[in-house]
């Protein structure tokens, strides 16, 4: 019997081009210093790398989804927003008609102690991923910086290699199940046994 091919669904897929994208942007991003001296102008290039790096995962599955989830929060802070007279989720309108959408939800009154405390919280969070960020760039700084010591040409494009797939992999290994749409995909083919 010939082997034929099967198609089936992957449980867990990842969006390829954005984990690419990300190695790429990662990858330029480390490997301006090596291009421009000037900080100002690393600066401005790296902006540039960031940009670009962002409008290309605009156009990605992972992208697609993050510009969707704006719009739904956008759409449901509009929704709060309503002029008087207008009914809210969840009231009755004329016609004895309740709108069941999954805004139907109940406002939850926060006391001020615990405003206090997420206000805190959330400032010591941005703080410490902030600190860390500078610790990293520095680092990679520095790492680049002593390769070109020693001779090695190109180290900070070296060294964006390796972070550049360092965050390839990593985001292929973070995509969570069912990260990308369903797509048939061939699996390997079956061996007819008989």
């Amino acid at each position: 019997m010939p082997e034929q091919p099967t198609e089936t669904t992957r449980p867990w897929t990842f969006d390829a081009r954005a984990c690419a994208t990300y190695g790429l942007m990662t990858a330029a991003w480390y490997t301006v210093p090596d291009l421009v001296e000037r900080r100002g102008t690393r600066a401005l290039l790296k902006t540039a790398c960031g940009v670009v790096g962002t409008a290309v995962l605009l156009r990605t599955f992972e992208g697609r989804q993050a510009v969707d989830a704006v719009r739904k929060v956008r759409d449901a802070i509009r929704e709060t927003g309503l002029p008087a007279g207008t009914s809210t989720p969840g009231e009755q309108t004329s016609g004895d008609v309740q709108d069941n959408t999954p805004h139907d939800l109940t406002p939850v009154e926060i006391a001020p102690r615990a405003k206090v405390a997420i206000a805190v919280g959330t400032a010591a969070v941005l703080g410490a991923t902030t600190a860390i960020a500078v610790v990293g760039e520095k680092g990679a700084y520095r790492w680049g910086e002593r390769m070109r010591a020693r001779g090695v040409r190109a180290p900070h494009l070296r060294v964006g290699l390796v972070l550049g797939a360092a965050t390839a992999v990593l985001s292929a290994l973070n995509a969570p199940p069912g990260a990308a749409p369903d797509v048939p995909v061939p699996v390997e083919l079956s061996h007819a046994t008989g």
